[in-house]
């Protein structure tokens, strides 16, 4: 009964949230629509010991090289893929991934919540524990992610389930070495997905320095010093592994290991227009794409009907969901006795989330179309809990309003992408 007990929870709301992302992403038909799909494709080209998509129906963001078209995406989706393709013999609509990654993201974040108020907050009520979960699953951009399915949506969702993994291993108070590795696996295997989600791994880098058992091997002998060395290279092979395969990936694919398609990708011309200006990547973008991220703001329009106007571009994460303002009350450091000192826990989750989130302001594409802004799904998870401990995991009414204001938005502005 017990265990009956402590497994029944997560298993009704898996499949509460697999219904409504199902129900809203197939516009209440439950019928899976063909979008836009590279994965399948590149799942039979992997099938047939190649890299490339032969005549691929559309060419639109995918990248030409040598005569040959390539994906810009990572080879976790397609892996999936390929044995459900020998089940089922025919391609697999990537709708269902986004809604099954998506909904055992939503079980990860009720686990998480849950050792936090046993670890950190015991004041969290059960009630706050449904606010907080009803947010990430329904007003924040996982909920307009995981309801596309289209080739973009599916590995950045895909990806997430990594990062959520990874930040369930390491996100506690008594961490052992295990702890530690079993997430930095977890994160360097986003390299093959997402791969700006590697970095991620400052989440388990900065707790380790942090450990105090960690900080007192080095005040120890020669023989306590050598074990945290061995810990350290242990620690970095995960890393070196994913990286290797990431860098031969790209390497067979563009003769350079750091190219991953980009500056060969068909996309339209605005968007090539701001490559060639600036490059794939520079500080040039920083400042446009922080502005769509945090600024941005749709309109309403009341001429006919009330209408949502937003930028296709990007939306304003705090407007879109005004619960995560939480997150600048989350203080990473503390006055004791007038010392200043860190918390480890919200400084990792500010360092990681702020660090996580730089290649993608970098990017010469702020991720159009879009609702919200679809790169902040990176850190989504962290903003999460930056919010609840900014909240003391406390919910008022306001919490609550800003809750329903953003389940509300993301409600019509799926819709108008539908």
């Amino acid at each position: 009964l017990s265990v009956m007990k402590r497994f029944l929870p997560p298993i009704i709301i898996f499949f509460i949230a697999f219904f409504i992302y199902f129900a809203v992403g197939t516009q209440y038909s439950f019928n899976p629509k063909w979008v836009l799909d590279y994965h399948n494709l590149f799942s039979q080209s992997l099938i047939n010991f190649r890299l490339d998509i032969p005549n691929p129906p559309t060419t639109y963001d995918l990248a030409y090289f040598d005569g040959k078209w390539y994906t810009t995406w990572g080879i976790i989706p397609a892996l999936i893929l390929m044995p459900l393709q020998y089940i089922k013999g025919q391609f697999i609509p990537t709708f269902y991934l986004s809604i099954l990654f998506s909904s055992m993201n939503i079980v990860l974040m009720y686990l998480l919540l849950i050792r936090i108020k046993r670890e950190f907050l015991g004041q969290m009520s059960s009630f706050g524990i449904c606010i907080f979960l009803i947010l990430f699953a329904f007003g924040t951009t996982q909920f307009y992610v995981g309801t596309l399915g289209s080739v973009w949506h599916v590995d950045q969702i895909v990806t997430s389930f990594l990062g959520m993994v990874g930040t369930y291993i390491i996100f506690r108070k008594k961490r052992k070495f295990i702890h530690y590795l079993a997430s930095i696996v977890f994160f360097s295997a986003t390299l093959l997905g997402r791969p700006t989600n590697v970095l991620l791994c400052l989440l388990p880098i900065t707790l380790y320095i942090c450990d105090p058992s960690v900080r007192a091997m080095l005040t120890f002998a020669n023989k306590m010093r050598a074990v945290f060395v061995r810990q350290i290279i242990l620690l970095c092979l995960p890393f070196l592994f994913f990286l290797s395969i990431f860098f031969l990936f790209n390497y067979v694919r563009f003769n350079n290991p750091l190219e991953y398609g980009f500056n060969y990708i068909d996309e339209t011309k605005h968007l090539q227009d701001l490559r060639e200006k600036n490059g794939p990547f520079s500080v040039k973008n920083v400042p446009r794409n922080l502005w769509y991220m945090l600024l941005e703001i749709p309109s309403l329009n009341f001429e006919e009907k009330i209408d949502l106007n937003f930028n296709l571009k990007g939306n304003s994460i705090f407007f879109l969901t005004p619960p995560l303002l939480a997150i600048f009350l989350a203080s990473p450091v503390m006055k004791r006795r007038k010392r200043i000192m860190f918390r480890p826990y919200i400084s990792s989750l500010w360092i990681a989330s702020i660090i996580t989130l730089i290649p993608s302001l970098m990017h010469h594409s702020s991720g159009w179309m879009q609702f919200g802004y679809r790169y902040s799904l990176d850190v989504n998870v962290l903003l999460m809990l930056l919010s609840v401990f900014g909240m003391k995991g406390k919910v008022n009414i306001l919490y609550i309003a800003g809750t329903l204001f953003a389940i509300a938005l993301y409600m019509v502005g799926i819709a108008k992408l539908m």
